[in-house]
C-alpha cells in the first residue's frame, strides 16, 4: 500500500509561530546585551577515542552556567519571564515571572576561566590527564556561543591494583575482598570506579564489624610512570583515620521499643520482655506479637555489627507497614573487656485505626460525567501481627452530556474486604525467597454492581487467595493460585436483549460464566535503582481458568452438559481460557532534562474446551489517555470494524478483542520542577482470533494487520505536584482503520473547523500513561 501524507502549509505557520516567539525573547534584552545560547563541543584525536559521544555529553554539563531551556526553537521559560513583565500586578504575572519563567542567561556571565576549569577537570577524572582545549566565540547583535575544540590521546588505562601490604586485621580483611573489586586492569581510569571501589571495601568491612569505617578513610595513590599511558594504582588508609574505625564491634543487647513517641525524649522502660538471648521487647502494651517484632530484627547477641544485618532489620520494620518511623540507635559498650554496641531500636507506631472519605468528580473522554464517592476503614494492625484489613464502599453516578438528544447513565456500586499479612501462609515449609523482603499473604472478597441505561447491568462477585512478593530491588512477583468470579447479567435494554436473543453463545460466553482459575505476574523495573541514562520496564501477566475444573468434570463426570453446550456446576457454565500480556518499556534520558520514553504492549487470549469466547472482563480493549490518546477509549477495532450508524454513540460491545498491540514513542523535556512538555505518538489495535459475525473486518489476519493499525499523535503538558501529576494530551489522529479510503494516511487541516471538531481530543489524566 502506498502511503500519501498530506503535509498542509499550517504547519509551516506553526514554526513561524515557533520562530517569533524565539525572536520576540531577543528585544526584552538592554542595550549591548547578549542572550548566551549555548556551546558546542567537538572532540579530536589521531587515535580512538572509545565513548566519544558520552565523553561530550559529560563536558556539556559541567560548562557554567547552562543556557536557557529550548524547545525546538522557542526558549518557554524564557518567554513567560518576559511576557509577565518586569513587575507583574497579577498572582498569576508573579506566578509565571518567578515560578514558571526564567531570567535570560547573559554572555556577561559566562566565565571562560571557570568553564575550562570545569572541563579539564572533568576530562581528569575520565582517565584523559593532558587534554587540549581550545574555544571560538560566535558574537551577533544580541547573541553569542562557544564553539570548543577538545584535543585528547586515548584515556589512561589501569595497569595493575595493589591493596594494602600489612599484616594488621583490618589490611587482611581488605585483601580478602580482592575478588568483588571493581577495579580491573586493562580498565579505562575513573575517578568515579576508584569512589565506588571505595564504597565497596568500606560496606565490605562494615559487614565484619567494623562499625565507625568510612569510605573516606580509604586513598588510592595513583603512578602514571610504569608504562606509556597505564597507570598503578596504591590502596592505604589514611594515617589520620579514627582508632574506633580500625576495630571490629559486637552487638550485646537489642532494645526494641514499639510504643516510641517522637514528642518523648527519655521514656521509661515500665516492663520488658526477654525473646531472645540479648533481645527485649520493651513498652508493649500488648500491642505486638513478640515473634511479629523478633523475626524483623536480624542483630544476634554476640556477633559482630553487619550493615547487612541493619538494612534488613530496616527494611523488614518498615515493610510491616505498621511503623511511621523506625529508628536505630548504637550505643558503644564494653562487654567482657572488649568493644561493643547496644542496638536501641525505637518504633513509633502509625494510627491503628483509619475511617477515610473521598468525594470525587469525574469526566471521562467518553462524554461521561458525574460524581463518586468512596469510603474506606483500615485496621494496621488487626490480628496484633502486623495484619493489614481494609473494609471498602465505593460508589459513582455518571451520565453522558454533549451527546444531543441522547441520555445515558451509568450507575457503579461496590464492596471490597482485603486482609493482607506479613508472611507466607502456606500448608507446608518454604525457603525463603528473599530475606531482604517482607512477603504478603493476600485475601480478597468484593462485590461489584454496574448499571448502563443504554445497555444492560452487570453483578459480580470475587473471591481470591494469593502472594506477592519481592526478589529484589527491581523484581517483583504476584501469584494467586485460587481466583473465583461469577458475573450475573441483569436487566437488558431493548437494544441489547434483542442482540442477546440472536447471540445466545456470546451471552454466555461474556456474562453467564464463572471464572474459577489463577493468576501470575513478573514485573523488572530499573527505575527504582539510582537515576541512570538507560532504564528498563517489563511486567508480564499469565491468566489461566477453568484446564483443572474441565479435567475433573470430563474425566470424572461430575458436572452436568449445558443446553447450549459446555459443562457446567450448579446450573452456571465455567470459562476455560489462557491469556498472557506483556508490557516492555525504554526510557532514554538524554541530559538538559529531556527524556525519550517507548512502549510496546501486546497480549493475546485463547478459549478453549468449555469457552468459545472470553469472559467480557478478560478481553482487550485499546483507546483512551494511557492508550492511542487521538482515540476515544474502547472506540478502536477489532481491525477496520466500526460501530454500525444505528448504534453510533452507544455502547459497542464488538469494540474488544482476543489479540492486543500497542507502540508509543514520547519525547518529554521539562521546563522547570513543576511544568513538563511532552511530544508523542501511539500505534496500535484490537483484533479477534475468530471472525464474529457482528464484527465484521475483526478477525486477525498476517497480511492485512499493518494496513489496520490506527496512529495517532499529539502534544502535553504535565504539571508535576510531587504528589501526583495532572496531565493534559491533545491528540489527532494520523491513521485510522476504518475510514476506508485508500490512502492510509488522514489528510491534516488544523485551520479547518470541522476537522478540529471531528479530530482533535483532549485527553485528562493522572500520572504519565507509561
Amino acid at each position: 500500500m502506498k502511503a500519501k501524507i498530506h503535509f498542509p502549509s499550517s504547519f509551516t505557520w506553526i514554526l513561524l509561530i515557533l520562530i517569533a516567539g524565539s525572536c520576540s525573547n531577543m528585544r526584552y534584552l538592554e542595550e549591548g546585551q547578549q542572550l548566551y545560547t549555548g556551546s558546542d563541543i567537538k572532540i579530536e584525536s589521531e587515535e580512538k577515542i572509545k565513548n566519544k559521544s558520552e565523553v561530550s555529553s559529560e563536558l556539556s554539563r559541567v560548562i557554567r552556567p547552562q543556557p536557557n531551556n529550548r524547545f525546538l526553537v522557542w526558549r518557554p521559560r524564557l518567554w513567560f519571564y518576559n511576557v509577565a513583565g518586569e513587575d507583574p500586578s497579577t498572582r498569576l504575572g508573579k506566578w509565571l515571572r518567578n515560578n514558571v519563567g526564567r531570567p535570560p542567561v547573559l554572555w556577561e556571565d559566562f566565565s571562560m576561566n571557570r568553564s575550562l576549569r570545569l572541563m579539564e577537570n572533568r576530562l581528569f577524572n575520565m582517565g584523559f590527564f593532558d587534554p587540549q582545549i581550545t574555544y571560538d566565540i560566535n558574537e551577533k547583535k544580541n547573541k553569542a556561543s562557544v564553539d570548543f575544540v577538545v584535543s585528547l590521546k586515548p584515556a589512561f588505562t589501569i595497569n595493575e591494583i595493589f591493596f594494602i601490604e600489612s599484616d594488621d586485621a583490618i589490611a587482611t580483611n581488605i585483601n580478602e575482598s580482592k575478588k568483588e573489586s571493581l577495579i580491573k586492569p586493562g580498565e579505562t581510569y575513573s575517578l568515579s570506579l576508584l569512589r565506588e571501589e571505595r564504597g565497596r571495601i568500606a560496606r565490605h568491612l562494615r559487614d565484619l564489624g567494623y562499625y565507625y569505617f568510612q569510605d573516606d578513610f580509604l586513598l588510592f595513590r595513583a603512578d602514571t610512570s610504569v608504562a606509556e599511558r597505564t597507570v598503578d594504582l596504591r590502596l592505604t588508609i589514611k594515617p589520620n583515620t579514627p582508632s574506633n574505625a580500625l576495630r571490629k564491634y559486637k552487638i550485646r543487647n537489642v532494645y526494641v521499643t514499639t510504643t516510641h513517641s517522637l514528642h518523648t525524649r527519655d521514656e521509661q522502660q515500665v516492663d520488658t520482655l526477654e525473646m531472645d538471648n540479648g533481645l527485649y521487647l520493651v513498652n508493649n502494651q500488648d500491642l505486638f506479637k513478640p515473634h511479629t517484632i523478633k523475626n524483623a530484627v536480624f542483630f544476634v547477641q554476640d556477633k559482630e555489627y553487619s550493615t547487612r544485618d541493619h538494612d534488613l532489620t530496616l527494611n523488614h520494620l518498615m515493610g510491616l507497614g505498621v511503623f511511621q518511623f523506625v529508628n536505630l540507635r548504637f550505643i558503644e559498650v564494653e562487654n567482657d573487656g572488649k568493644s561493643a554496641l547496644d542496638v536501641r531500636i525505637l518504633l513509633t507506631p502509625m494510627d491503628k485505626k483509619t475511617l477515610s472519605a473521598e468525594l470525587r468528580g469525574v469526566t471521562k473522554s467518553t462524554g461521561f460525567t458525574g460524581p463518586g464517592m468512596s469510603l474506606s476503614f483500615s485496621n494496621r494492625n488487626f490480628l496484633s501481627g502486623a495484619e493489614n484489613f481494609i473494609l471498602k464502599l465505593d460508589g459513582a453516578f455518571e451520565t453522558l452530556i454533549g451527546q444531543g438528544e441522547r441520555r445515558t447513565s451509568s450507575l457503579e456500586a461496590g464492596a471490597s474486604a482485603e486482609l493482607s499479612v506479613p508472611r507466607f501462609i502456606v500448608p507446608f515449609s518454604m525457603a525463603e525467597v528473599s530475606s531482604r523482603y517482607i512477603p504478603q499473604t493476600r485475601m480478597l472478597l468484593s462485590f461489584n454492581f454496574m448499571n448502563r441505561t443504554d445497555a444492560f447491568s452487570v453483578s459480580s462477585i470475587r473471591s481470591q487467595f494469593g502472594y506477592e512478593w519481592r526478589q529484589s530491588v527491581t523484581s517483583s512477583y504476584r501469584l494467586y493460585p485460587f481466583i473465583f468470579n461469577v458475573f450475573s447479567l441483569g436487566t437488558v435494554s431493548e437494544q441489547y436483549e434483542e442482540f442477546f436473543s440472536q447471540e445466545v453463545l456470546l451471552r454466555r460466553g461474556l456474562f453467564e460464566q464463572f471464572i474459577l482459575g489463577s493468576e501470575f505476574s513478573y514485573t523488572w523495573n530499573t527505575q527504582l535503582r539510582e537515576r541512570r541514562k538507560h532504564a528498563w520496564y517489563f511486567n508480564i501477566n499469565l491468566d489461566m481458568s477453568g484446564n483443572i475444573a474441565y479435567l475433573l468434570i470430563d474425566g470424572l463426570n461430575l458436572g452436568t452438559q449445558q443446553e447450549e453446550g459446555g459443562y457446567g456446576i450448579l446450573n452456571q457454565s465455567f470459562s476455560q481460557f489462557s491469556k498472557t500480556d506483556f508490557d516492555l518499556r525504554y526510557y532514554l534520558d538524554i541530559g538538559n532534562r529531556q527524556k525519550i520514553v517507548t512502549r510496546v504492549a501486546a497480549g493475546i487470549g485463547i478459549p478453549y474446551g468449555n469457552s468459545t469466547t472470553l469472559p467480557y472482563v478478560k478481553l482487550f480493549t485499546t483507546g483512551g489517555s494511557n492508550s492511542i490518546r487521538a482515540f476515544h477509549p474502547r472506540s478502536l477495532g477489532p481491525g477496520s470494524y466500526t460501530t454500525p450508524e444505528e448504534r453510533a454513540g452507544s455502547f459497542d460491545i464488538y469494540q474488544s478483542g482476543d489479540i492486543k498491540l500497542e507502540l508509543n514513542a514520547e519525547y518529554r523535556v521539562s521546563f522547570n520542577n513543576v511544568i513538563k512538555g511532552a511530544l508523542f505518538a501511539d500505534a496500535g489495535n484490537v483484533w479477534n482470533i475468530n471472525e464474529r459475525e457482528g464484527a465484521p473486518g475483526g478477525k486477525f489476519d498476517s497480511d492485512l494487520f499493518l494496513s489496520q493499525i490506527a496512529l495517532g499523535t499529539g502534544v502535553g503538558l504535565r504539571f508535576d505536584f510531587t504528589f501526583f501529576i495532572l496531565r493534559f494530551d491533545l491528540a489527532f489522529p494520523l491513521a485510522v482503520p476504518y475510514d476506508g479510503s485508500e490512502s492510509y494516511f488522514q489528510s491534516i487541516k488544523p485551520l479547518d473547523g470541522s476537522w478540529r471538531r471531528n479530530n482533535l481530543l483532549l485527553n485528562l489524566a493522572i500520572g504519565y500513561p507509561f
